[in-house]
């Protein structure tokens, strides 16, 4: 069985449309699949319909970006969530995207890019979640985008602004309520330090971490492990798909068990 728990459409800030990306799934033996756009569900039925088609089980999730005291944006999944319970959770946080990207402009504005808002949504065309990548491009960044957000858009740089809402105590209480189970997505992705990393577990208390992830050494994984097994939280796992020229997240397959064990699927609330 491969499992992959993360995967990213044009809905957000993927390269394929969602029923795409199911199909690049089955070519890599995948078999159990979420599709997880940022702060978006409108993939989800199209990726449900191909996957009954290619035989794969779609979990019905959603990545919530959020804030934490550790991580200017943390992540958050939600899996079996309700669609229709967490859509205006999804509303709200594409309104708080929009307002976040005009302010980002005005900024890149300010250091003499001259960019507009409506460039940003343009860029980001059928997505529903405008993303600093979107705006990047928006304002002439080609290829790696690296060098472009450590000037202007990550936490410090020219350009940046930070995330308002939802907390990240907010998102899994979200995700909750919406019928689904919350699990904190690469936890050493977002924040560097163990000590912050099982603090922010033990805080927030999940249902799950993503503990096999391309990213994640053996060191970290294991730490990972320990924090689920203690805790009984569920180790789920992704190589977070965003396309087949992504710089980073290209593949499927992409992260490493160790030989510690084998990820899980959360089970319905």
């Amino acid at each position: 069985m491969l499992i992959e728990l993360q995967s990213h459409s044009t809905v957000s800030d993927g390269q394929l449309a969602p029923a795409d990306v199911v199909a690049e799934a089955a070519k890599a033996g995948v078999t159990t699949l979420a599709l997880t756009d940022h702060d978006a569900i409108a993939g989800v039925g199209e990726a449900q319909a191909a996957a009954r088609k290619l035989g794969i089980e779609l979990v019905p999730a959603i990545e919530m970006s959020c804030v934490h005291r550790y991580a200017e944006d943390l992540h958050v999944c939600g899996y079996w969530i309700d669609l229709e319970k967490i859509a205006p959770a999804c509303d709200r946080a594409q309104e708080e995207r929009r307002s976040r990207a005009g302010e980002i402009v005005q900024n890149l504005r300010r250091e003499g890019f001259g960019l507009t808002l409506e460039d940003a949504i343009r860029e980001a065309g059928a997505a529903d979640s405008i993303g600093r990548p979107h705006i990047a491009r928006a304002a002439g960044a080609t290829g790696d985008l690296g060098p472009f957000f450590e000037e202007y858009l990550v936490p410090g740089a020219k350009a940046f602004v930070p995330r308002r809402w939802p907390t990240a105590e907010e998102a899994v209480a979200t995700i909750r309520e919406a019928g689904g189970v919350a699990v904190v997505a690469h936890p050493y992705w977002d924040v560097e330090d163990p000590a912050q990393v099982e603090d922010l577990v033990r805080s927030l208390r999940p249902d799950g971490i993503e503990a096999f992830y391309p990213s994640h050494d053996k060191e970290q994984t294991e730490h990972l492990l320990r924090l689920c097994e203690e805790l009984g939280l569920v180790p789920t796992a992704s190589s977070d798909y965003h396309g087949p020229t992504h710089k980073t997240f290209a593949e499927f397959g992409a992260y490493e068990t160790f030989g510690l064990g084998q990820p899980q699927v959360p089970p319905k609330p």
